[in-house]
């Protein structure tokens, strides 16, 4: 239980014990950067006492915490993610960090480019099982602006196979089309220049590369469609191929019969 004690002979009191005064006051009005401020000159102030009261050290730690999450939600991601870590560094009780706190964290790092920082936090929230969907969908895209798109991928994959009841999947989803469509694009381009260059009188050799080429395509549109079903191009893009690779094999087989 936390509590104030607060002297009503305001003239009668040492410095200490007046910022003691004046940091509970501050908490209660919500201002836990004053709050912060007026502890710190309390617990420095080396009075009788001070070693003793742990209720007040417990309001100076918790006031950090407090802090980070009003700089928050004032999008002052970097003052919170220096609250946060105070708070992380003077905890003592381990129960109190939580995963919340660590997911809170990864976010401001990653508003703020720290993106080492962030991947690590979301890590420690997902480890201590906070949202664990949600901190992978931010991992992700903590990849993504980093422009490694092959760990993205991963964490996306792996994460639409382990939480499939998740209300993230549209996201997910997302951000995975973009660059598996990328990827399908490669062999389809070139399966179709390779098709334009074959001609009327075309060999079996002529043929065989472009062929090749689309069935490459195929799968990797099927695979935009497990995670996107109604994606206008992939569907457009597969039926391409399907229908190329029918007229190129049926082409290939009367070449082999003459």
């Amino acid at each position: 239980m936390i509590s104030f004690t607060v002297s009503s002979f305001g003239q009668d009191l040492s410095e200490g014990l007046k910022a003691k005064n004046d940091g509970n006051e501050a908490y209660k009005k919500q201002d836990y950067v004053g709050a912060i401020a007026n502890y710190e000159k309390y617990l420095n102030s080396g009075e009788k006492g001070v070693a003793e009261d742990l209720n007040t050290k417990n309001l100076y730690v918790g006031s950090f915490k407090y802090a980070a999450t009003d700089f928050m939600i004032k999008k002052d991601y970097q003052n919170a993610l220096n609250h946060y870590k105070k708070f992380i560094e003077l905890c003592k009780d381990k129960t109190q960090k939580d995963g919340k706190t660590f997911h809170n964290m990864g976010i401001c790092a990653s508003k703020v480019k720290a993106n080492d920082e962030a991947l690590s936090y979301f890590q420690q929230s997902t480890e201590l099982g906070y949202k664990e969907d949600t901190n992978a969908l931010y991992i992700a895209r903590v990849f993504e602006s980093l422009g490694d798109f092959a760990k993205m991928e991963k964490v996306l994959f792996d994460a639409w196979e382990k939480f499939p009841e998740s209300k993230l999947r549209p996201k997910m989803a997302a951000m995975l089309v973009v660059p598996l469509m990328t990827e399908a694009s490669i062999p389809f381009n070139a399966a179709n220049e390779l098709a334009k260059e074959a001609s009327v009188d075309s060999t079996k050799s002529d043929i065989a590369p472009a062929l090749e080429k689309y069935k490459q395509a195929v799968p990797l549109f099927e695979k935009v469609l497990k995670y996107d079903v109604a994606n206008v191009n992939a569907k457009k893009y597969l039926n391409e191929c399907n229908k190329n690779i029918a007229m190129l094999s049926e082409k290939k087989v009367s070449l082999e019969k003459k």
